[in-house]
């Protein structure tokens, strides 16, 4: 029983050992038939015919886009005849060419209109009118100077505008762009033009001359500007009875108020705008007359409470009085002024002003004499009117004794000039 089992067990092995020899035997036949495929040979890339190809390609895809560019330029050409359909008959039809660039038209324009006016800029603020003037000498002759200054300040900007006498002579000026000045590069280049417009006065826009009255405004003064050169240049007009020159923290704005005997007056000088004043054309329009303010005109409290100047006399006449105090005055003040700001009254005979007696500089103050004490009533009449742009504080200061002290500038502490 046994050796059967035993003689089984030895069958069953056999039998499993030929079956791995078998198995083994065809893997083995599976992989030489394998290796015995013949592999196909990769044709070889033809690339003279790869790059035709893709040329033909490239223009076919040029062919595309100019259809359709032409298409574009179809539609934009109708669009454009449309347009010139529903413009004026008036309107001339625009020539077909090349559409000028932005850079090139400003020029084309300044050109065409002759441009003899340049900007120029980052210039030393010691700059004056005769320097600039011979450093473009070489250029041309310069005709009109419009210094820049800011309107709060009324300081120099360091820059401004000049007109010359030819569009030729502003050209050349351009050429000096970049150059040194004091130690600046001056920046130069054509202004834009004027627009034009009816009274454009010093600044090339539109200069409203508002509503009418006795008094007028002056703007783009030169800084050498004085009364007397504004006197005369409306002495045609009539008469200037007050030139106000308008300050902030003692600097000059470029700016003054007038005042004259009559609207009719003030009429004729503002159909003087842009008239040459001191080298430069000055905007000229009516301002608002002045008006009268009770504090200014006696002693008194404004409504807010606080007490307001005042200019007239605060003390009774004495009798006979031919001297008065005059105060507030100007730092410019001489004889000749003085005299000719009391004039309407009558004659000074005699000046007296006070100096500071540390300092001796001038205090602002002094005394004047008149002939006679009718002259002294209408004198004091002028008290608030301006000197210098100053109001004139005046008060009785009694009758003068016998040698007190005579005229000419006088002694006992008056100013010296």
């Amino acid at each position: 029983m046994g050796g059967e089992k035993k003689e089984k067990k030895m069958k069953k092995l056999a039998e499993a050992g030929e079956d791995a020899v078998k198995k083994d035997k065809k893997e083995k036949k599976e992989k030489k038939k394998e290796k015995e495929v013949p592999v196909e040979p990769v044709a070889p890339v033809d690339e003279e015919a790869a790059k035709k190809a893709a040329k033909k390609a490239k223009k076919e895809a040029k062919t595309v886009v100019a259809a359709e560019g032409g298409e574009k330029e179809e539609k934009k050409e109708k669009k454009e005849k449309k347009r010139a359909a529903e413009e004026p008959a008036e309107a001339p039809a625009a020539k077909k060419g090349p559409a000028a660039s932005p850079a090139a038209a400003p020029a084309a324009a300044a050109s065409a209109d002759g441009n003899d006016r340049c900007f120029i800029g980052n210039l030393p603020f010691s700059i004056n009118d005769d320097q600039i003037k011979e450093v473009f000498a070489s250029c041309g002759a310069i005709t009109s100077i419009d210094w820049l200054t800011h309107a709060d300040t009324g300081k120099f900007k360091g820059a401004g505008f000049l007109q010359f006498e030819s569009a030729a002579a502003a050209s050349a000026a351009t050429a000096l762009n970049g150059n040194d000045l004091d130690g600046r590069p001056m920046k130069i280049e054509l202004a834009a033009p004027r627009k034009a417009a009816g009274n454009a006065g010093a600044t090339g826009a539109a200069n409203e001359p508002g509503e009418p009255s006795d008094a007028i405004f002056l703007g783009n003064l030169s800084w050498s500007i004085d009364e007397a050169a504004v006197r005369k240049a409306f002495e045609g007009c009539g008469t200037v009875t007050r030139v106000k020159f308008l300050e902030k923290d003692g600097q000059f704005m470029g700016k003054a108020f007038v005042d004259f005997d009559s609207v009719e007056s003030a009429t004729k000088a503002v159909a003087l705008d842009g008239v040459d004043l001191a080298g430069r054309p000055a905007r000229i329009n009516f301002s608002k007359p002045r008006e009268k303010k009770e504090g200014w005109e006696s002693a008194g409290k404004s409504s807010a409470g606080k007490p307001q100047r005042t200019y007239k006399p605060q003390n009774p006449k004495p009798e006979g009085c031919v001297e008065l105090f005059v105060g507030n005055l100007p730092w410019s003040i001489d004889e000749e002024k003085i005299s000719a700001f009391f004039k309407p009254a009558g004659t000074v005979v005699a000046t007296r002003w006070l100096n500071d007696r540390e300092t001796q500089e001038f205090k602002g103050v002094g005394f004047i004499t008149l002939e006679t004490t009718e002259q002294v009533d209408k004198a004091v009449e002028l008290a608030g009117e301006y000197l210098d742009g100053r109001q004139v504080r005046i008060d009785y200061a009694g009758k003068k004794k016998e040698g007190a002290w005579g005229g000419g500038g006088g002694g006992g502490g008056g100013k010296s000039w």
